[in-house]
């Protein structure tokens, strides 16, 4: 399943910054060094890299060493991991089309 996030916050500068968006899936394992989004026990969505992995839970760490968070270095359960981060993008985004001769339509 895939999900998408935007995200909030600097602490994963600057590989993701603050408006990004970022796509998640929950058909990938977390591994050592992936970007992941995570539920915290208070309820919020976290983005994280993980830095290791046990058995049973997985320490998070964000890219900015001026940014701490009270979320890094603690262990969180696996079963909190909402996805892997599997792509960004970094906004302004658009969208272009290229035509080589104008469209017409069926009834014309």
């Amino acid at each position: 399943m895939l999900r998408i996030f935007r995200v909030s916050g600097g602490s994963m500068r600057p590989s993701l910054s603050s408006g990004d968006w970022i796509v998640t899936s929950r058909h990938r394992a977390p591994r050592i060094k992936d970007i992941v989004v995570a539920s915290t026990d208070s309820g919020h969505n976290i983005v994280k890299r993980v830095a290791s992995i046990t058995e049973d839970s997985m320490r998070l760490v964000g890219d900015n060493p001026r940014l701490a968070s009270s979320h890094c270095g603690n262990p969180i359960g696996g079963s909190s991991c909402l996805g892997t981060v599997i792509a960004s993008f970094r906004p302004p985004l658009s969208v272009r089309f290229d035509f080589p001769e104008p469209l017409q339509a069926d009834n014309e």
